[in-house]
């Protein structure tokens, strides 16, 4: 179940991966149109994540809801689940950055529920 929810995000324009993994970065489902290393991926994601966290937490701002992540040939958004697990969606330049934003928060709890 969590396979095909995850795959919902490949028919979006422009994305590439979207990745579940557990904080400690170890992968718990994946799809992927392309070359990544998605056990790298979550591994990094993971650590980006408790980074971030941390300032968070270090600045009083609160709890994290997402963490976009611009790069040149395309962002890597990164949302916590729950406590024990994170999402990571690549994608490429062009996408619509605020269509995978109502997609991940319209589909979070169907996600969590497959978990």
């Amino acid at each position: 179940m969590l396979k095909q929810i995850l795959g919902e995000f490949l028919k979006l324009d422009g994305v590439t991966a979207a990745v579940v993994a557990g904080r400690d970065g170890f992968v718990i489902e994946s799809v992927v149109a392309g070359d990544i290393d998605v056990e790298a991926l979550g591994a990094m994601a993971s650590t980006g994540m408790g980074t971030s966290e941390a300032m968070s937490d270090e600045l009083g701002k609160g709890e994290m809801s997402q963490m976009l992540i611009e790069l040149e040939n395309g962002p890597i958004l990164l949302s916590p689940l729950s406590e024990d697990e994170l999402i990571a969606i690549v994608a490429n330049a062009n996408v619509n950055v605020g269509r995978i934003r109502y997609e991940l928060k319209k589909n979070r709890d169907r996600i969590t529920a497959a978990l």
